[in-house]
């Protein structure tokens, strides 16, 4: 009597396990020996809570709120923007053309330059500048500090219009550098 090899190998897999396993084995070829439709059919047939493979009888626990999280989540955010927005439209009035041409002419004025020194430029990398600067509404109202080579601080404060459209010409009602003890420095041309 000769046995074929996977009739020996299944013999000895169902001696070697418990007697569970063995019944799980058996099952699987009833199963195998099923058509596709009465396989879902007995699954479905199957998936309730009375069944103690499908699932386990417990209480579910309750989902944790995530309100805070959300909460702190759009507060940072919104503090994050802001102050993003702020330092862009700073930046953005540091590099207009007004401010620039402004400190460049309060360089070359001679009584500037005589009570803050030559190097004149911003307090620091990041200066603020206050004020508006509207090229569309043709206005310029911006305010900043300003240091020189000897160590004062000064204030520079430029106020323009422009008269008539988009390519009127600009009159500056304002233009001087105002000194720590009130006195005012002309800077206009």
């Amino acid at each position: 009597m000769s046995l074929s090899l996977a009739r020996i190998l299944n013999l000895g897999r169902i001696a070697r396990t418990p007697a569970v396993w063995g019944k799980r084995y058996l099952a699987q070829e009833a199963v195998s020996k099923m058509s596709a439709q009465a396989v879902v059919e007995q699954t479905w047939a199957s998936a309730h809570a009375k069944n103690p493979a499908f699932a386990v009888e417990r209480e579910l626990p309750l989902p944790r709120s995530r309100k805070r999280e959300v909460g702190i989540f759009i507060a940072v955010a919104v503090v994050t923007w802001g102050f993003g927005s702020v330092i862009a439209f700073n930046y953005q009035r540091m590099t207009s053309t007004p401010v620039t041409a402004a400190l460049f002419t309060a360089r070359h004025n001679d009584d500037v330059c005589r009570e803050l020194g030559r190097q004149l430029n911003f307090t620091s990398a990041f200066p603020w500048i206050s004020g508006d600067i509207s090229h569309l509404k043709g206005f310029v109202d911006a305010e900043f500090d300003v240091v020189g080579d000897k160590g004062i601080v000064g204030h520079l404060v430029l106020k323009s219009r422009r008269t008539g459209k988009q390519n009127g010409e600009w009159h500056t009602i304002e233009f001087y550098v105002s000194m720590p003890d009130g006195r005012k420095l002309d800077c206009n041309v």
